[in-house]
């Protein structure tokens, strides 16, 4: 009797398990960074195409065509982010993003 209700937790264990991996999200789909409300309120944005990253730098090129390096490190939130994403970044004087959102396309 220990044996099959052994048996049973096992088995209900196991199809949880690989029914949480096929269900698995696409990491690039879940999106982590939201501006406070003093960030909407009074930070400047720039919204566009991030067209390349290199370090610390990153680079949106907006719909008119310009193009704004911005600086990210570890204070930024951020979503996962590639080239060629739309995003939003919520920028300091200096250039710094304390926020950049990935968009939807």
């Amino acid at each position: 009797m220990k044996k099959l209700v052994l048996s049973i937790i096992l088995t209900v264990i196991a199809s949880v398990g690989v029914g949480g991996i096929a269900w698995a999200d696409d990491p690039m789909s879940k999106k982590e960074a939201k501006p406070d409300v003093k960030e909407r309120l009074f930070k400047d944005s720039v919204k566009g195409t991030l067209m390349k990253t290199e370090g610390d730098s990153y680079w949106i090129k907006d719909d008119d065509g310009k193009e704004t390096k911005i600086h990210v490190d570890m204070s930024t939130k951020m979503d996962k982010v590639i080239v060629g994403d739309k995003v939003k970044a919520f920028l300091t004087e200096k250039g710094h993003a304390t926020t950049l959102q990935r968009l939807e396309k």
